[in-house]
């Protein structure tokens, strides 16, 4: 009995000796890691910003949001400020080798380099936030001028809160109206489309149907042709065969004629050729004819001269032409 409290006891420390271990590994000892605190001050609502939110640099966690509170000042005119704390690891955030804890002063060079600080979504599921750092150079310096003892970093109005800016300018109540015009006109839209479809696809079943029926006569019509062009191949054939055995039986006949018909067509090539001889200028026949021919003319032209001698003188056929 006396033993089972000692090792009860010895359960419970080692437990909680493998609790801390187990946190330092995964804190990767950044409970001891030594960090640099500045201070923003975002003029917009940090809904959905925590404490323990990330603060990265490009993506990479350079840090952690370590508190958000309220501070309101009555100095002029009633106000509040939303100062949002960040914790930045050393060991993430070098400047020319040098960390920022060991040189505030750096700070101010990195805003003029145009350094700022931005709310940016964590999570869309959730909503939660995150402080997205980044050089943004050619951008305002917002700064409160509060002096908490450390550095301030500008901040610049998220996507976020420009977007719910917007939004909350919008007249919510006027978009409905609109958009309840803008249904009601669709619906109108609708009812004339569907007034003007219905006789459409009346006209165009009508008109199905008739092409319908000619497709149908057009397929007819293409049989019928198509046997009688059949018919007509097949009468063709049956000529063309008879064409060719009447050659084959009178080949010879034709042969015999061809061969009458060249022979009559040399024969009238040379009468042709003979009549051509006759009718040259300088043949012999043409020139005896032509020679025969002057003679008769100059004995008809004799006989006339005698013939107007007798007319005029009748004697002379008894007396002769010297009395």
């Amino acid at each position: 009995m006396t033993t089972r409290p000692a090792v009860v006891g010895t359960f419970v420390v080692g437990a909680f000796v493998l609790g801390i271990l187990l946190i330092l590994f995964f804190g990767g000892m950044r409970l001891f890691a030594k960090t640099s605190s500045v201070v923003t001050f975002f003029d917009e609502s940090v809904a959905g910003l925590e404490p323990g939110a990330p603060v990265t640099f490009h993506g990479v966690r350079v840090g952690s949001v370590k508190s958000i509170s309220v501070r309101f000042s009555t100095e002029h005119i009633l106000s509040a400020q939303v100062p949002v704390l960040l914790e930045l690891q050393e060991d993430s955030v070098v400047w020319d080798g040098r960390r920022l804890s060991d040189a505030p002063a750096e700070y101010d060079r990195l805003i003029s380099a145009g350094l700022r600080a931005q709310l940016a979504m964590q999570s869309f599921v959730t909503g939660q936030l995150r402080v997205e750092m980044d050089f943004r150079p050619n951008t305002p310096v917002n700064l409160v001028g509060l002096d908490l003892g450390i550095p301030e970093l500008p901040t610049l109005p998220s996507e976020i809160g420009q977007m719910r800016n917007k939004l909350e300018g919008l007249d919510l109540q006027q978009l409905a109206h609109s958009a309840q015009a803008a249904f009601i006109s669709v619906t109108r839209l609708a009812d004339h489309v569907n007034t003007v479809i219905d006789p459409l696809m009346d006209s165009g079943g009508q008109a199905l149907r008739a092409f319908s029926r000619t497709m149908e006569t057009t397929d007819e019509a293409v049989r019928n042709l198509q046997g009688e062009a059949t018919k007509a191949l097949r009468d063709f054939d049956a000529l063309a065969g008879e064409a060719h055995r009447q050659l084959g039986l009178r080949g010879g006949e034709l042969s015999h004629t061809l061969a009458s018909a060249d022979r009559a067509a040399r024969q009238a090539e040379a009468l042709l050729s003979n009549l051509n001889n006759l009718t040259e200028r300088r043949s012999p026949l043409r020139e005896n004819l032509e020679s025969t021919v002057r003679d008769l003319s100059s004995a008809a032209s004799a006989l006339r001269g005698f013939a107007e001698t007798v007319e005029r003188d009748p004697n002379v056929l008894l007396l002769g032409r010297g009395r």
